[in-house]
């Protein structure tokens, strides 16, 4: 597992100076809709990290702008080369590299990048967790979801009556733009839960095992279990914040 996560983090290194000191214009394009970006940088990096990886460890790797795989048996390695593409376009700051190793669909080792706060997360499968290479002590658990930030989005505040009244009774709600910075968010205790309706692979698998390492709950919005290899939503939170805020949730359910 040595060698592998060193793989991953110099792979995580070789990104970050990518998106710092770009080789190539940016050439912004738009996918899905008007607000999902990628750009020629994106592109670049997991072009490099995907080389690079399999020069290393021969695994193969899903990454968000075209690699894909067969499946997720074995050893797979899930990236996210820009994760917060909007960020690194508007707002050049708040945007992640995000890369994991799955074992049959489990993350087991996972590397996410605050690229413009030069921060390195990582995680591994029932060892703990890393910032900078210092371990991460268990997130703070507030009482409930009332004593706890919220990290979410004005889709899901739209969508979900009873989130929004949850908000309304929290500490606060907040949104970075970054799926994988706001989980991280959760593991060091700077917010109590992250919520999303709708999210992928790439932009969760790293950041979800970094969380769960700190003592976090990774779950979907109704608390069934959370499948990484599939798009759909998350709740993400320390057992207290996680297990009030899921019965407000369901509490909505006739």
């Amino acid at each position: 597992m040595q060698h592998l996560l060193n793989a991953a983090i110099e792979a995580v290194r070789r990104g970050m100076d990518i998106a710092l000191h770009p080789p190539v214009e940016l050439d912004v394009h738009t996918k899905a809709n008007r607000n999902d970006l990628v750009t020629a940088v994106d592109k670049a990096i997991e072009a490099d990290i995907a080389s690079h990886l399999h020069a290393a460890t021969g695994l193969p790797l899903l990454g968000e702008e075209g690699h894909a795989v067969d499946s997720f048996a074995g050893l797979v390695w899930v990236l996210d080369p820009i994760d917060g593409t909007m960020n690194y376009v508007e707002t050049h700051r708040d945007y992640a590299v995000s890369l994991a190793l799955c074992e049959d669909g489990i993350p087991v080792l996972g590397v996410v990048a605050d690229v413009v706060g030069g921060h390195i997360y990582h995680a591994i499968r029932g060892q703990g967790a890393w910032v900078d290479g210092v371990p991460l002590a268990q997130a703070f658990d507030a009482a409930s979801y009332r004593d706890a930030i919220i990290i979410t989005d004005i889709k899901e505040i739209l969508a979900l009556p009873r989130l929004a009244r949850a908000l309304q009774d929290s500490r606060g709600h907040r949104r970075y733009g970054s799926a994988a910075l706001e989980c991280v968010e959760v593991a060091v205790g700077r917010a109590g839960a992250f919520v999303h309706m709708w999210v992928s692979p790439w932009d969760i698998a790293a950041a979800t095992l970094i969380a769960t390492e700190c003592g976090a709950v990774a779950t979907r919005l109704d608390g069934t279990p959370l499948d990484v290899r599939y798009k759909g939503s998350i709740l993400l939170g320390t057992p207290n914040v996680h297990a009030t805020l899921v019965e407000c949730l369901m509490s909505s359910v006739q």
